[in-house]
């Protein structure tokens, strides 16, 4: 059944919550997992720096309840990156709270519409963490939803480079397939031949049948 995090929470939890997921009253642990998250785009855009001398133009970032993209977001904020990248939050078409709390001009707790049954299942999330809307609402560039059959492309496509990538992992490679696809898109989000993209696989095959079944390989 879709829910919101405090929700789920009420329902089931009997202990102490650690979430990244975030609501009035529950607020400090998750934005300690945001501010470690950003740790993970300080190293990959220090190597970047150092290693090749570029820096990104654009960040592809998975959504669910945001606070992943949060750390992106902050961390290059405090970077002093000039340009600014633009930020771009990828979410299922059936988990998007993002996108349609941002549409419907919300304060971020409007549960979304979608059944939040997407083979992306770490990003169905029905509402925004908290914490993490703020900066998503203010700096994120543009706003996409993916059918599942972008990410089991991804997943395929990076397969075949050798790469292992989950479902929800892969969300911002599969947003940079559709962009490939469609000019009126690349436009949209301002992709030319000199960007630079930072994509974070954030899961490796985390539900082995599935993952399986979309590379096709038999299990015994």
């Amino acid at each position: 059944k879709k829910s919101s995090g405090k929700q789920w929470y009420q329902r089931r939890v009997r202990g102490h919550l650690v979430a990244d997921s975030s609501w009035d009253g529950y607020e400090e642990i998750p934005t300690y997992i945001t501010t470690a998250y950003s740790t993970l785009f300080n190293e990959a855009i220090q190597e970047m720096r150092e290693k090749y001398d570029i820096s990104p133009t654009h960040m592809f970032l998975q959504t669910g309840v945001g606070s992943f993209a949060a750390g992106g977001i902050a961390y290059a904020l405090s970077a002093n990156m000039e340009p600014v990248p633009r930020f771009i939050c990828v979410e299922p078409c059936d988990a998007a709270c993002i996108l349609e709390n941002i549409e419907e001009n919300t304060d971020g707790t409007k549960l979304c519409r979608g059944a939040t049954e997407s083979v992306m299942a770490g990003l169905n999330c029905g509402t925004p963490a908290k914490t993490a809307w703020p900066l998503l609402r203010d700096c994120c560039s543009a706003f996409l939803t993916l059918g599942d059959g972008w990410p089991i492309a991804a997943v395929r496509e990076l397969h075949e480079q050798k790469i292992v990538a989950g479902e929800s992992g892969c969300a911002g490679y599969a947003a940079l397939i559709a962009a490939r696809q469609n000019e009126n898109l690349r436009q949209d989000l301002q992709l030319s031949d000199q960007a630079v993209i930072l994509l974070i696989n954030t899961e490796g095959a985390t539900d082995a049948v599935l993952y399986n079944q979309i590379i096709g390989k038999q299990t015994t």
